[in-house]
């Protein structure tokens, strides 16, 4: 018997019996496929466009937000504030929050993190009780109220509904000082950590990094002391006139590390520069 005629029989070629497909089932089960790729392809969509339009410092930074982004930001703490204030019957000295609240920046931070803490709260997918909740109220909502209100008093002066404007704000960084600073801040930088013949520190780089706690002196009384720094042990050779600490070897090191902590023993450990 023929292949045709072995489908057409419904026996496959093994001689097993071949069920027949209903092409009402077939057509559903298609249609179904097709209607979870198209859900697929939405959320795939969706999921781009939020991560190449989304702004720079995640969707709560006021600082990065474009216009409608701020919008709908401004929007979202609005319904949430409203909630706030309504559910907690907040009007006392130290936890109120008046009509003009958005008008206050430092109150509009401060709301924003409260509420992005209160929805990281919420949204544990925790079946087991856990004490988030109550973390949220001590740690977050009512230190926050107290602080816009008594700490910083940022609406002291807005009473009876009416929004009085902040004081002029204060100077931000003097931009000729700073280009400046920022003109001589590489050659400042390279001077530390600059480096001569193998890894080598010069005189002035190792004075920079004792004065600054980055490095310790094994004898601080020697213009010529050993010094550890990064750490790695750093010395002058013996005969050597250049004043370059160079790295040592490991098993001096370790000589050295033990010297130290003989030292620190004695209660004499280095830390002045040489």
């Amino acid at each position: 018997m023929s292949d045709q005629a072995l489908l057409g029989s419904g026996v496959s070629g093994e001689g097993l019996p071949v069920e027949p497909i209903d092409p009402i089932m077939l057509a559903e089960v298609l249609e179904a496929m097709a209607g979870r790729l198209e859900s697929l392809e939405g959320l795939v969509e969706a999921m781009t466009d939020q991560l190449v339009n989304s702004p720079a410092g995640g969707p709560w930074s006021w600082r990065h937000l474009g216009p409608s982004q701020t919008r709908a930001l401004f929007t979202e703490l609005r319904d949430w504030v409203n909630w706030l204030i309504t559910r907690y019957e907040l009007r006392g000295e130290a936890e109120m929050i008046p009509p003009c609240w958005f008008l206050h920046p430092v109150a509009v931070e401060e709301l924003t993190a409260l509420m992005v803490a209160w929805t990281a709260a919420h949204s544990q997918k925790e079946i087991a009780p856990s004490d988030a909740l109550v973390n949220w109220h001590d740690r977050w909502l009512w230190p926050t109220l107290h602080r816009l209100n008594l700490q910083l008093r940022v609406w002291a002066k807005c009473t009876g509904g009416c929004h009085v404007p902040s004081r002029p704000a204060p100077p931000v960084t003097d931009e000729a000082s700073f280009t400046s600073f920022l003109a001589g801040a590489g050659p400042r930088i390279d001077s530390t950590r600059r480096t001569g013949p193998a890894d080598a520190l010069d005189r002035d780089v190792v004075e920079s990094v004792l004065s600054s706690g980055e490095a310790v002196a094994l004898l601080p009384d020697d213009p010529l002391s050993p010094i550890k720094y990064e750490h790695r042990w750093y010395g002058v050779p013996d005969g050597m006139q250049d004043e370059l600490w160079r790295p040592v070897a490991d098993e001096r090191g370790a000589q050295l590390d033990l010297m130290a902590s003989r030292l620190a023993l004695a209660g004499r450990p280095g830390s002045r520069s040489p």
